[in-house]
């Protein structure tokens, strides 16, 4: 019972930061990595519990949802159709080799929190977005902690955009592609119910505290958390499969 209140209230921490910048799931996937579940099967359970919080962080800008919905309609079905792919790569990999990669995976996803983009004009730029949107909705399937951060990072290049809109962008984005790879998740047979069920809890209360939070703290303490727990959790995972 207390692992289930302690996933749960793990969710509730990755709803909150998720709602607010993204990149929470830097500290949820290790944790339910450390109950025992494959690295695989963990990602998998991890994404399910996580998604809501990106939907509920909307409740603060619940008016808006279609306006957003139809500006960013061509980038929500890019990452979605790369997603899809992903997810397929992620069921087809043998556990061993995941075993492998998840280390950098987890690092890079660390790491990503630290770039800082400035918007700027460029001729090129659709489809340089349109290839890094592609970029980040393959990597949610196949792994997911991050996601949120390379979403923004690639919506911040563009000049015309408001900085205010990026955070729901990015929630609008990821929440969808998300759930198409959850539904080739489902059907796996390797998602473990009861933490997804605790993730849940949590991160569904967490999200929605987070949207409304996200314009009036400071990105530094969360960003600053996420990333220590992210090292951490990397230098863990290196020890674990690598060496």
């Amino acid at each position: 019972m207390l692992e289930f209140i302690a996933i749960a209230v793990v969710g509730l921490l990755a709803g909150v930061i998720n709602g607010m910048a993204g990149g929470a799931s830097v500290i949820s996937f290790p944790v339910i990595l450390a109950t025992g579940l494959s690295p695989v099967s963990a990602a998998m359970t991890n994404a399910l519990g996580i998604t809501p919080a990106n939907f509920f962080a909307l409740v603060a800008i619940r008016h808006r949802i279609k306006e957003m919905a139809r500006e960013y309609s061509k980038l929500i079905w890019i990452s979605i159709s790369a997603s899809i792919l992903g997810a397929c790569a992620l069921i087809s990999v043998p556990v061993e080799v995941f075993e492998k990669i998840v280390p950098f995976l987890l690092l890079f996803a660390t790491l990503s929190l630290l770039v800082k983009v400035k918007p700027k004009v460029d001729e090129n730029f659709q489809i340089k977005e349109n290839v890094g949107i592609a970029a980040s909705g393959f990597y949610c399937g196949y792994f997911g902690p991050g996601q949120g951060v390379m979403v923004i990072a690639v919506l911040a290049r563009g000049a015309h955009r408001k900085s205010a809109d990026l955070n729901s962008a990015k929630n609008l984005i990821v929440g969808c592609t998300s759930i198409v790879s959850n539904v080739i998740y489902i059907f796996s047979g390797l998602v473990h119910w009861p933490y997804v069920f605790a993730l849940l809890a949590g991160s569904t209360v967490g999200g929605t505290l987070g949207g409304r939070w996200a314009t009036r703290m400071s990105p530094a303490f969360y960003k600053a958390l996420v990333v220590i727990i992210g090292l951490g959790a990397s230098a863990w995972l290196f020890e674990k499969y690598l060496f």
